[in-house]
């Protein structure tokens, strides 16, 4: 899961105020207004499709994705490629674990 924030409009305040976006992966699961508190989430119903989707196809890139970083810094690539596989399973269960708790 990621956190970012945007001025969006709040349909609750009336006017444009910050707002925390929640993602999983990189789909859209909640957003909430910093101001009011007010909060639209996703149906996890229709989350987990569309998560799939996305899993799949970050899964079938991830190859090239690798190629051309490697070709950007073939150093820097290999150096930190041991602890990016470390990382991959716990942010795959982080993901999965926020979709399934919901």
């Amino acid at each position: 899961m990621s956190t970012n924030h945007a001025d969006l409009s709040c349909e609750t305040c009336g006017q444009v105020t910050d707002h925390e976006l929640r993602y999983a992966g990189r789909l859209l699961e909640w957003t909430r207004c910093t101001v009011c508190g007010t909060q639209v989430e996703v149906r996890p119903r229709a989350l987990m499709p569309a998560y799939a989707r996305d899993l799949e196809h970050r899964l079938a890139s991830k190859p090239r994705r690798m190629w051309r970083r490697w070709r950007r810094d073939p150093v820097g690539f290999t150096v930190g490629l041991p602890a990016a596989i470390a990382r991959q399973p716990v942010k795959l269960a982080r993901e999965l674990w926020g979709l399934v708790r919901r």
